[in-house]
């Protein structure tokens, strides 16, 4: 039964390296799309990846009650405690768990270069803005039209 619980695990955790393939190659792609200012294109994929962190937040569900089913049923408190001769796929486990925070890892480092870039798209688009505006108050203050005036003369 724990086998069983443990071959289904480490399919959880196959599918969940290829979904953190996919979202790595949308990231990758984002960034060229931050570089080029394709916005829409930008925003397709931040659609298309919240779509697949969804998939994953049901298959993180599945593989944590399976999970906690499992220590639950071996009266143990980590999976560490489960003999790996006694259960032999406790290492593929293991190295799939591996390779899932390995790729975590490089997610978070291409995520957190995007998000230094759009922040750094975002200031110049602001300082643009104020070159703008300061540009606009200068064009007022040397166009300024004076009203036409009359001048009556009356004599007494």
């Amino acid at each position: 039964m724990t086998e069983e619980k443990i071959l289904k695990l480490i399919s959880l955790a196959k599918e969940k390296n290829k979904l953190l393939d996919n979202i790595i190659q949308i990231t990758k792609r984002q960034e060229e799309e931050i570089q080029e200012e394709r916005y829409e294109d930008l925003n397709k994929s931040l659609k298309e990846k919240d779509s697949i962190i969804n998939k994953i937040n049901k298959l993180d569900r599945v593989f944590l009650e399976t999970f906690h089913s499992i220590k639950r049923e071996n009266s143990i408190g980590d999976i560490n405690e489960l003999s790996v001769e006694e259960y032999p796929a406790l290492k593929e486990l293991k190295e799939e768990v591996k390779e899932i925070m390995s790729n975590l890892t490089a997610l978070s480092i291409i995520d957190d270069r995007n998000t230094e870039a759009v922040k750094n798209k975002l200031k110049e688009a602001k300082q643009d803005l104020k070159r703008i505006r300061l540009g606009k108050k200068a064009y007022k203050g040397y166009n300024y039209t004076e009203a036409n005036s009359i001048l009556i003369d009356e004599k007494k």
